[in-house]
């Protein structure tokens, strides 16, 4: 037990470490990206000193209005996390393959907004060393009479939540290992009702100030969820084909040199060879072991030579007995790394059993020998107890970022972004033909209130760009990935404001006794918002850097010792 103990905690220790040191390799275009976010993070850190040195004098925010553009990235980058719901949703309950890989990059984006989103809380504080009031059992917890409380415990326990999640299944895969459905599953459907929970009391926090009429609305709550499945999966759209840009390769080069292996009958020495990767093998009599090899070939490939070719139509299956073959899919004109595989692994068999052509190309990384089989044969091997679970483990781990996984997105966002204007509709007919005195600070926002109209040509702003984003995602022109990209943009940018100038700030405009004092953030938080965002994309970029290649099978616990980056 002793021995079972340290040798898992070996391979953790280790497990970590290779991921670290994942975070310090990478090409140029790897380490400028990391330096610039790395220099906006010092700048911001500058500036947040200055703050903490001076007080909060330096930002834009006064008694009148003490809640500001920190407060509004909050909000925006809540809805943000609870986005990565509307992954999990269609994988885990409707068993849409297309966005099963997505579904990791859409919760480390939940960890990373959540970390900007505590950090955003702590540079609003006066006083943030005196934020140990909030932690449950050792300051004043006012819980459960103040929504404060209820927010720090949702946040605190989604991101605990996304990280063992992602953390879970990241180190099954390294492991080799297909995860229990018990030891994530259950957290997976708690983090669903979680995700709703952080932005509607988050909206429940705003609704329930009685004294902020603008704010006194019962669908507040529907349009944040709304608006956050809106901008979180445009915010996934983008940031997936980055992520399917960075880690492919131009085609020239890439396809491998030769299509034509040398090739032999198998034997019953080369399954005895297969059968030391896959102990379930190990019981078969001779005479189904004589029936399985049966057409089967051995290919000897030496490095560069393609095993499979994408396009191409064949009925066979393939395991790799010694050396390691990479699969690779051409999207848009690059090659990119969907597995990487060591010995007794399998590729090719999705579609020899469909009999639909060949979706990505296989390639020798170093002298390799393949177990080549017919799809009889394939079909005779997975009636073996245990195999046909395993082959099926198998064939869904693969790094996949498909155009049609994002048309999936487009689709959660066109929803979203009809409902989100539908709600707004709402909300100003409500302020502008009731016309009681709590219209004044709608007022103040879409037309201005005596003389002042500081935030006018924000909220305009926000009204254009959702409406355009509106229009394109009815039309199929958002279907083109560049059409689609600019939406994306239009959504995100409309959204922040609209929820953040344009939600957080008329709030307090005009005060409770009739004082207009306008806001606008000052240079140095809008440095300390910025080195906060690259602080966040910083934090993403290096869990991605440590999952892509994970999930590509390019770092796993096989390969200890023989990294291939």
């Amino acid at each position: 037990m002793t021995i079972s103990i340290q040798r898992s905690a070996r391979n953790y220790i280790m497990f970590l470490w290779r991921c670290a040191r994942l975070t310090v390799k990478g090409d140029w275009r790897y380490f400028t990206w990391m330096g610039a976010l790395f220099g906006v993070c010092l700048i911001g850190l500058n500036a947040y000193c200055r703050q903490f040195a001076h007080g909060l004098i330096v930002t834009g925010m006064t008694d009148e209005v003490s809640w500001g553009v920190y407060i509004a990235n909050f909000t925006f980058l809540v809805g943000v996390a609870a986005a990565a719901v509307m992954m999990v949703i269609p994988v885990y309950i409707y068993k849409n393959e297309e966005l099963h890989d997505l579904v990791i990059f859409g919760e480390l984006l939940a960890v990373a907004a959540i970390i900007m989103c505590l950090a955003f809380v702590t540079v609003d504080l006066g006083r943030p060393d005196r934020f140990w009031h909030l932690i449950p059992g050792i300051g004043q917890f006012n819980f459960p009479a103040s929504m404060l409380s209820w927010d720090v415990i949702v946040l605190n326990g989604y991101l605990v939540l996304n990280v063992y999640i992602c953390g879970y299944l990241l180190y099954c895969r390294y492991r080799g290992r297909t995860p229990s459905k018990w030891f994530y599953i259950p957290f997976v459907f708690i983090a669903i009702v979680w995700a709703v929970s952080i932005h509607t009391v988050t909206a429940f926090l705003y609704v329930g100030l009685g004294g902020r009429a603008f704010w006194n609305s019962a669908i507040v709550g529907p349009r944040f969820l709304a608006s956050a499945f809106t901008a979180g999966p445009a915010l996934i759209i983008l940031a997936m084909q980055v992520v399917r840009r960075v880690t492919g390769s131009s085609v020239s080069g890439s396809e491998g040199t030769t299509h034509n292996p040398e090739s032999h009958p198998a034997t019953m020495a080369d399954f005895e060879t297969l059968g030391k990767h896959l102990p379930q093998l190990g019981k078969l009599s001779r005479d189904t072991i004589t029936s399985i090899l049966a057409g089967a070939k051995i290919w000897e490939a030496a490095p560069g030579e393609i095993l499979l070719k994408q396009g191409e139509i064949d009925t066979k299956a393939y395991f790799v007995l010694e050396g390691s073959i990479v699969v690779k899919r051409e999207e848009g004109g690059r090659f990119r790394i969907t597995r990487s595989l060591s010995p007794g692994e399998q590729f090719g068999e999705i579609s020899a059993l469909a009999g639909t052509p060949r979706t990505a190309t296989a390639i020798a990384e170093e002298p390799s020998r393949v177990l080549s089989l017919p799809v009889e044969s394939l079909r005779l091997l997975m009636k073996v107890p245990g195999m046909n679970k395993i082959i099926h483990a198998r064939m869904s781990e693969r790094l996949l970022i498909t155009d049609r996984a994002l048309m999936t997105l487009r689709n959660i966002v066109q929803v979203s972004m009809l409902i989100n204007v539908f709600l707004l509709a709402n909300e100003v007919f409500k302020e502008f033909y009731s016309g009681t005195h709590h219209v004044a600070s709608s007022k103040y926002l879409f037309t201005g209130l005596h003389g002042y109209h500081a935030l006018v040509p924000w909220i305009w702003t926000a009204v254009g760009f959702n409406l355009i984003a509106m229009v394109l995602l009815v039309l199929p022109v958002s279907r083109s990935l560049k059409w689609l990209n600019v939406t994306c943009v239009l959504c995100i940018t409309g959204i922040w404001i609209e929820k953040g100038m344009g939600l957080v700030i008329p709030g307090f405009i005009p005060s409770p006794l009739g004082a207009i004092v306008e806001y606008m953030p000052s240079l140095n938080e809008t440095l300390v918002c910025l080195g906060i965002w690259a602080f966040g994309l910083f934090c993403y970029t290096l869990m991605l850097r440590m999952a892509v290649p994970i999930l590509q099978g390019r770092l796993t616990q096989a390969n200890e010792g023989h990294d291939r980056f």
